[in-house]
């Protein structure tokens, strides 16, 4: 692994950030911020604008134009507890972030518009007596409170008391599916309640979530339980702070990274216009999705072959009458809950979000139908979400593990040489790291990057 550079040269080293997610511009912010200045940081973009908040909408008033919410995309929501790091970087960055409450409807796929749920649940529970469907029955809708008061119950329990399996040279760790079935928990509580929640914050299907190493959603659940949830109020303005004073060339699509004879990074890169430039860096920092990397640089094709990714569709559309209230639940207003409705498929193993914002727009991730062409449409946007897998698992640890076990491979099997930093390449991104792949996964492989080249972290010890 490249050393770690403590000696100020007389000339400042080169870095070139490929991308410009959070896990990017944190990256570049804190090697531009070197309190010994010995970065020259320039970030490559292929987009016409940074893209951590490239997808997000204005709402305005048709009267006075101004901006009355600001609809993200993809949802940025985030809870104390899981995202220590982002709230440390937010406090530091003096972003202002307000508590959030939430609304969940749970229903099943169907032709009507507006299927009724069958159980509705507040974060926190912070409506009691709960919310009942205006559909059901009062004995029914008792018993399904008790039905999942328990299971979760006992979810929340194991989680806490049963540890998973780890990865031996036998096997790969235990996956959520091998766990819930060792635990025993209810199948219709896990098809109906917990897939379509889970499922709906790593935005992928039923069965791709059940492939996920069991250890990343019990982390979740232990670091995040109880802990209130909050989102950002003007999310531009994290990535204006963070990319303050640093070069950046949008329209930029990088085509090769390679390693010099003299230890230096080169680039192969063209614009938007044609044109072509072939330059070195004395660091390269790759903040995109595990294709991408795999695809520019070949020490880590087979690897990224290995994590998986699936395409995510949002869809931002104008309030309208599709979905109704339930008159159970309060009305929009100032602070007042976001709607999240779950209609679940089982057929198709997938859930469908819609998040309702008080201004009454919409947005629906992992849609069942083409919505591009509704007449409601403010936007519609595509990303790629990287997935988790034992295996995957496996392979993202070896990545940033200097002293790799060899439990952890199978007896005909090598660890994989190459480390973050080797050839002074490193990698970036909500995927780089052992969790979810969420917001708090980008700042701390960005942190792990500038603290591995000697950068002081300023937000490391702000206090939560």
């Amino acid at each position: 692994m490249a050393s770690t550079e403590r000696n100020v040269g007389s000339a400042k080293k080169t870095v070139a950030v490929v991308g410009s997610g959070l896990a990017g511009l944190a990256t570049a912010h804190l090697l531009h911020s070197d309190r010994h200045q010995r970065y020259a940081v320039t970030v490559l973009e292929c987009a016409a604008n940074f893209s951590f908040d490239s997808a997000s909408v204005a709402i305005r008033d048709e009267s006075s134009k101004h901006i009355v919410e600001r609809i993200d995309v993809p949802m940025r929501a985030f809870a104390l507890g899981y995202y220590n790091n982002l709230i440390r970087m937010y406090k530091y960055l003096d972003i202002q972030y307000n508590r959030q409450r939430f609304i969940y409807t749970f229903s099943e796929k169907s032709t009507s518009a507006a299927p009724d749920p069958y159980f509705i649940h507040t974060s926190n529970n912070h409506r009691l007596p709960p919310i009942r469907p205006e559909s059901a029955n009062f004995v029914s809708w008792l018993f399904d409170i008790v039905y999942v008061a328990v299971c979760y119950l006992w979810w929340a329990l194991c989680c806490f008391w049963v540890a998973p399996n780890p990865a031996t040279r036998d096997r790969e760790c235990e996956s959520l599916e091998e766990y819930m079935r060792r635990i025993m928990l209810p199948r219709r509580f896990v098809q109906l309640y917990l897939l379509p929640l889970m499922a709906s914050v790593a935005t992928c299907t039923h069965t791709a979530l059940l492939q996920f190493p069991a250890a990343d959603l019990i982390e979740y659940k232990k670091r995040s339980a109880g802990q209130q949830h909050f989102t950002v109020t003007e999310l531009d303005q994290v990535q204006k702070k963070l990319g303050a004073g640093i070069p950046v060339r949008f329209s930029t699509v990088v085509n090769k990274v390679e390693a010099t004879p003299d230890s230096k990074v080169r680039i192969l890169s063209s614009t938007s216009n044609g044109a072509s430039r072939d330059e070195t860096f004395d660091h390269v920092v790759l903040a995109v999705a595990p294709g991408i990397v795999g695809k520019i640089y070949q020490p880590l094709e087979k690897a990224m072959s290995q994590i998986p990714s699936t395409l995510v569709e949002s869809v931002v559309q104008a309030g309208d009458a599709r979905l109704r209230r339930q008159s159970t639940c309060p009305a929009p207003g100032h602070n007042a809950p976001h709607t999240l409705h779950f209609r679940t498929s089982a057929t198709l193993a997938q859930t469908e979000s819609i998040h309702v914002y008080p201004s009454g727009a919409m947005v629906t991730t992992c849609p069942f139908n083409d919505l591009s062409s509704a007449q409601n449409v403010l936007k519609s946007a595509s990303f790629h979400r990287g997935l988790r897998t034992t295996r995957s698992r496996r392979v993202v640890n070896d990545m940033f593990d200097d002293h790799p076990t060899a439990a952890s491979y199978a007896v005909d099997e090598k660890p994989s040489s190459w480390r973050n930093g080797d050839e002074n390449v490193w990698v970036v991104g909500g995927w780089c790291w052992d969790g979810m792949v969420l917001l708090e996964g980008c700042v701390v492989s960005a942190m792990r990057v500038a603290e591995s080249l000697g950068v002081h972290v300023p937000w490391r010890n702000q206090a939560i």
